[in-house]
């Protein structure tokens, strides 16, 4: 015990010292934490706009898009780049985006066209920030410190996000929505200067690149086709690796369950539960709560468990937590604590279905290949994420939500039995 305590302990003094990959986290918790306030400004916005549930589902639909269209390419596009100057751009251009928009809504001028476009663009941005911050890691650590490093970020950013959501909610309340959101432009500003001053190594120390020959990295300038070449290397990939596919139908269909919770959280924090912005940040707040939560029991107990166990449980989980949200519609008291609640054991079976299956992504794929390959894999499990949004607002108009989350939640946990029965999933994880 006290063995294992020591190399953690040291592990984290190590990364700490590391100044470049500081610097980078630092920019990524800002930017998370910016993300966090957004997604609660902008949905209360964009309710208080509209106060069309359909619409609401609609523009979620339309964020889909461009990740699924262009995630791929996106990613073997990114891989030819410096990570940096992409984190730097795509940051300073989202924040012009968002500053944009408070200042639109500020003037009582932001229309329902804006909002598409707004998000069309910004959804863009993210399609080529995720992946270079994804290749930026392996630059900047040592392969030994990779583990260590990617536990400290992905902790840092649920800190993060918390922060954000708990945070929304006061500032909506206080400053209003055009202020908080024009905060969150200011977030995004600050990460890309903060980017900025990273000193990226000259020479690539991951383990993906420390073998390569000079002919192999000649390749990174090649012509333009062979980006096309590359992304059909992941199609084969993935299709000659069943259970990987089948994962993803499965996740696909687990987020097409999602979306009506996602899209009508809003409508339902001030419909049902009859509660402010302060009660969305506290929903979402402990949704990210719990994922941070299972993630630290992941840590310390996950390879006491088969992957297959842990995954089956935590779609179990997710789905009967989001069907017993509905509780508090049928409730005359207390429905907001019981809702947060039942938010809380959503969010912690969220990385107990998610985390063995991204262990078992990396375990199988190739290093040189596994950007692209899962650039591939979050195409497919988000393809049908747009059909969910657009159901999920049509649907509200004739059926009542706490309704929605019951079927959709009851769908979701009967998701799981796909895997229950599948032998080659329990023989394999």
């Amino acid at each position: 015990m006290s063995d294992n305590t020591a190399v953690g302990k040291q592990g984290m003094g190590e990364l700490i010292r590391i100044r470049p990959y500081m610097q980078f986290m630092l920019s990524k918790v800002v930017s998370r934490f910016g993300d966090s306030i957004d997604s609660i400004a902008y949905s209360w916005m964009v309710y208080i706009l509209t106060g069309s549930k359909v619409l609401m589902g609609t523009l979620l639909a339309v964020n889909f898009l461009p990740n699924i269209l262009l995630g791929l390419f996106a990613g073997a596009l990114v891989d030819r780049m410096s990570p940096k100057k992409v984190i730097v751009i795509t940051n300073t251009g989202r924040g012009l985006l968002v500053g944009i928009t408070a200042l639109l809504f500020g003037l009582g001028q932001l229309e329902v066209w804006h909002l598409f476009v707004i998000t069309i663009l910004n959804s863009l941005l993210e399609c080529f920030t995720s992946p270079a911050e994804v290749s930026s890691v392996p630059r900047l650590l040592p392969p030994s410190m990779l583990l260590s490093g990617n536990a400290m970020s992905s902790s840092a950013t649920r800190v993060a996000e918390l922060a954000g959501l708990a945070v929304a909610g006061a500032l909506i309340a206080t400053i209003g929505i055009a202020w908080t959101i024009l905060i969150d432009a200011g977030l995004f500003a600050l990460s890309a200067l903060i980017m900025s001053r990273v000193g990226y190594p000259d020479v690539l120390t991951s383990a993906n690149n420390e073998n390569k020959t000079s002919t192999e990295m000649d390749s990174l300038s090649s012509d333009k086709s062979s980006i096309f070449s590359e992304m059909a290397e992941a199609f084969h990939f993935l299709r000659k690796h069943a259970l990987l596919l089948i994962v993803s139908i499965l996740f696909a269909f687990v987020n097409f369950c999602l979306m009506p919770f996602n899209v009508l959280r809003t409508p339902y924090v001030i419909e049902t539960l009859h509660a402010g912005a302060g009660g969305l940040s506290l929903l979402s707040g402990l949704m990210v709560g719990g994922m941070l939560l299972s993630g630290v029991w992941l840590t310390q107990r996950g390879a006491n468990y088969r992957k297959s166990v842990l995954v089956i449980s935590g779609i179990v989980m997710l789905g009967l937590s989001y069907a017993m949200t509905a509780l508090p519609a049928y409730m005359t008291s207390f429905q907001l604590p019981v809702a947060a609640a039942f938010c809380l054991l959503m969010g912690m079976g969220i990385p107990l279905a998610t985390t063995p299956l991204a262990t078992y992504l990396m375990e199988v794929t190739p290093s040189e290949m596994l950007g692209r390959v899962y650039a591939l894999q979050s195409m497919l499990v988000l393809s049908v994420a747009p059909l969910g949004s657009l159901a999920s607002g049509a649907l509200a108009d004739w059926m009542t939500m706490p309704v929605l989350f019951i079927v959709f939640g009851i769908m979701l946990a009967m998701s799981a039995g796909m895997l229950l029965f599948s032998k080659s999933f329990r023989s394999a994880l």
